[in-house]
């Protein structure tokens, strides 16, 4: 139930800001920049415009055809409205800067409804009703997708973490042709990138408008949007722009399980990283935006504890790799969030203490302040953290794993083990049969592309 406070600042912005409008785009090539420009409205006095730049754009994009490269900048600028449309939720949203369908509308509020989800949780709204939100747009035109046959190359988004690490890494080993996207790359997307031999990786860099923060601090709505469906767009960009086939994302099993219930719905942080959004994507980028295309994840058929152990393989890779949100600007792990300690995990049966010492600046079970997070991430707190990090069945395998690496080798429990051995792992033996159930998981169907599946299986197998 909604609380009387947010019900009130809820239908006080939804009613003095009744229509959001996405307005226009404008594509202003720089040099061998590709600068685009995309503003939106809640109001005359409440305007915004965001900016997304692809460095490094390669001459010949400019033969183009101009439908194709505008298709593909409007429906970037569609994903990037979410952002914007957040801040007073308005019921209304008018689509001014391009056509869609009548079935492309139903998609996109499809994807609203979804990928809004935890940052309705988080505000208390009640997003159920069927007239809580509806898009229009200008016209009902459907623009062709583009019918160019793309190289045979694939363009995997780096991030700097170890999904998208170990990816690109497997693909390299293979010699399979691929280069790197990175968006507003921190330095640990740089050196995955670097590491697996892709020194001009494709460059985006993208910018908010500044009154969004403003608006945060002035107390209007705030919370996540599906980052990796805006990213799914940017990548089909950059596959027209610089002739790559698919994008290849690292998105693996673990994200399919959602964070907690509201109001009778799934509310899953990662939805936008799910296998429903994937196939939802794939298909859409081939009947409406490049038709010869592939959206796919390389390790959805795996579980993090499954890459955990593939990933341990690839030593040169651990220095490399950074997944902590709290601390990007110093490139380093916090060693205290759900992130940091569900990556640490999921490697801690399998790499060595000295390894993961160097690579997370000391022991995370040490800490008695890991505990509560554990607990979090074991499926014993309110609701599993908002972050992308393990299923709860994952959690318990690997604590059963780190538990029997630790007797294994005669060393005693530190204090987190411990706690988990005494208060979380089940006393019958079952987590043992999980962490074998899940290690062993082999159900790559209708996963992947044949080929990948062959390259996946050589990858992992023991």
């Amino acid at each position: 139930m909604q609380t009387q406070e947010a019900s009130g600042k809820l239908e006080r912005l939804r009613g003095q800001y009744p229509i959001f409008s996405y307005d226009s785009f404008a594509i202003e090539p720089d040099g061998s920049s590709l600068r685009l420009k995309f503003e939106y409205s809640a109001a005359p006095d409440l305007k915004f415009t965001t900016r997304v730049v692809l460095d490094d754009a390669p001459d010949n994009w400019r033969q183009i055809p101009a439908p194709v490269i505008e298709n593909l900048v409007f429906h970037l600028g569609l994903i990037e409205s979410f952002s914007y449309w957040k801040a007073t939720c308005s019921p209304s949203i008018q689509i001014n800067a391009g056509p869609l369908s009548a079935g492309q509308i139903v998609w996109w509020k499809d994807l609203l409804l979804h990928g809004m989800r935890e940052f309705f949780y988080v505000n208390n709204i009640d997003f159920t009703a069927a007239d809580f939100v509806t898009l229009t747009a200008r016209d009902d035109r459907i623009a062709d997708a583009y019918d160019q046959s793309p190289s045979n190359r694939s363009l995997i988004p780096i991030g700097g973490g170890r999904d998208s690490a170990f990816t690109a890494r497997v693909f390299e080993q293979a010699g399979k042709p691929f280069g790197c996207m990175l968006l507003n790359p921190i330095p640990a997307a740089r050196r995955v990138a670097a590491s697996v031999g892709c020194d001009q990786p494709v460059i985006v860099q993208r910018t908010f408008d500044a009154r969004l923060l403003e608006l945060n601090q002035a107390g209007y709505l705030n919370g996540h949007t599906p980052f990796s469906a805006m990213l799914a767009f940017v990548s089909a960009l950059c596959l027209v722009v610089h002739g790559y086939s698919n994008t290849v994302i690292a998105n693996e099993r673990s994200s399919d399980e959602s964070n907690t219930v509201f109001l009778g719905k799934q509310i899953n942080h990662q939805y936008s990283k799910s296998f429903a959004f994937e196939e939802k994507f794939d298909q859409y980028l081939q009947e409406h935006l490049v038709k010869h295309a592939r959206y796919f994840s390389f390790v959805r058929p795996l579980y993090e504890l499954q890459i955990g152990r593939a990933f341990a393989r690839h030593p040169e890779m651990f220095g490399a790799i950074r997944s902590c949100n709290r601390n990007q600007k110093s490139d380093s792990w916090c060693g205290a969030c759900p992130k940091c300690l569900s990556v640490f995990i999921t490697s801690y049966p399998f790499v060595s203490s000295a390894d993961l010492i160097r690579m997370f600046g000391s022991d995370l079970f040490e800490r008695e302040s890991s505990i509560p997070i554990i607990r979090q991430l074991a499926g014993l707190g309110e609701h599993k953290p908002f972050e992308c990090v393990t299923t709860f069945d994952e959690a318990i395998a690997s604590l059963h794993l780190c538990v029997a690496k630790r007797d294994r080798e005669g060393k005693p429990l530190l204090p987190s083990l411990q706690y988990a051995r005494e208060s979380i792992l089940p006393s019958d033996g079952s987590a043992a049969l999980l962490a074998d159930r899940i290690l062993s998981d082999d159900d790559y169907r209708h996963r992947i592309p044949g080929e990948f599946e062959k390259l996946l299986r050589a990858a992992v197998q023991e």
